[in-house]
């Protein structure tokens, strides 16, 4: 079949295709196999962050390629033919549809979904979700989440550490209101010894305020004691912050992946990699998951951007189930 008239019935197909899959559960395409939808509610993506509305998922089996009788007879309108004559022009689309998708070829059928390969020689199906077959929904589309910028928050305030007996022990700041209330506790027994003073100093000799000493002086032992402490404690500040400074997140450490998909066997995910690897990538098996699945890359990347724009063009056009890792 030429490529014009292939694209014209393969068009015209999948139109009508897509007006079944409001109406039916299942459309079958003679030749090809069938498409059986059911209901989805509504969700939001995980990493896109996406939400799509109530829906019909559609899924594909190649099965299903017995002719029901359904879209030969909504074409036969169309094409002004016999019955005969429209299933053997459906046929002759689902022949060349089939020989495409084999050789490798992603194929869309509008309005419907898209149709490839994988490494294991078996057909894969991805719907359009442009379009909402559920009539109870029409009119609802999905929408794109906006990100919330959120202004630059206070630094927090190291935590003390203090050493006793050669144990540390971190010590979060008290909260500034739990100060307030200690300062307002002791407000009342201030007063009461101020009060106390006031009443006793009158009736005191002269002689006698001039030898009350309220705040006896430090003795010499004490104020040598205080100076070794004071000139010791630069020193025990700097070691306490070299102890205390945590290893924050290094971008040039950062190690960033892109990741095909996770495979219980290793030849499916060897399967994998030598398709990427045909496809250009330097895809490898990066490692197993903790459920024991092979994690199959695309390769790894030196920054973030370079790796978020190849994951932008993955998803495009080959992987729309691709995401980042960043280890």
């Amino acid at each position: 079949m030429e490529h014009t008239a292939y694209k014209t019935s393969k068009d015209l197909i999948a139109r009508e295709v897509s007006s079944l899959l409001k109406e039916q559960d299942c459309v079958i395409i003679p030749g090809f196999g069938g498409l059986v939808s059911r209901y989805a509610p509504a969700k939001v993506h995980p990493v896109s962050h996406v939400f799509q509305a109530p829906h019909k998922h559609i899924l594909f089996n190649r099965s299903l390629n017995t002719d029901d009788g359904l879209l030969v007879n909504r074409l036969m309108p169309l094409l002004g033919m016999s019955y005969a004559e429209t299933r053997h022009y459906i046929l002759s689309t689902s022949e060349a549809l089939f020989n495409r998708i084999m050789a490798g070829e992603r194929t869309d059928l509008p309005q419907v979904g898209t149709f490839l390969i994988d490494p294991e020689r078996n057909i894969q199906f991805k719907q359009d979700f442009s379009v909402n077959h559920l009539p109870e929904a029409f009119g609802l589309y999905s929408i794109q989440a906006s990100p919330v910028i959120r202004s630059a928050s206070p630094e927090r305030r190291q935590p003390i550490v203090m050493i006793s007996r050669g144990l540390k022990e971190e010590v979060s700041p008290a909260p500034q209101k739990k100060r307030y209330r200690k300062l307002l506790s002791a407000i009342p027994a201030a007063a009461v010894v101020i009060a106390a003073a006031w009443l006793l100093i009158p009736n005191m000799q002269n002689d006698g305020i001039s030898g009350l000493n309220i705040f006896p002086s430090s003795t010499p032992d004490k104020l040598a004691l205080s100076a070794v402490y004071q000139s010791s404690m630069p020193q025990v500040r700097q070691s306490i912050v070299l102890e205390v400074e945590e290893q924050g997140f290094n971008a040039e450490n950062a190690k960033i992946f892109l990741v095909a998909g996770c495979y219980t066997t290793k030849n499916n995910a060897d399967g994998m990699v030598n398709y990427l690897n045909d496809k250009g990538f330097d895809s490898y098996i990066l490692d197993r998951t903790p459920a024991g699945l092979y994690r199959v890359v695309y390769g790894n990347y030196n920054d973030v951007s370079s790796a978020s724009e190849e994951l932008t063009a993955i998803r495009k056009g080959l992987n729309e189930e691709a995401w980042l890792l960043i280890l």
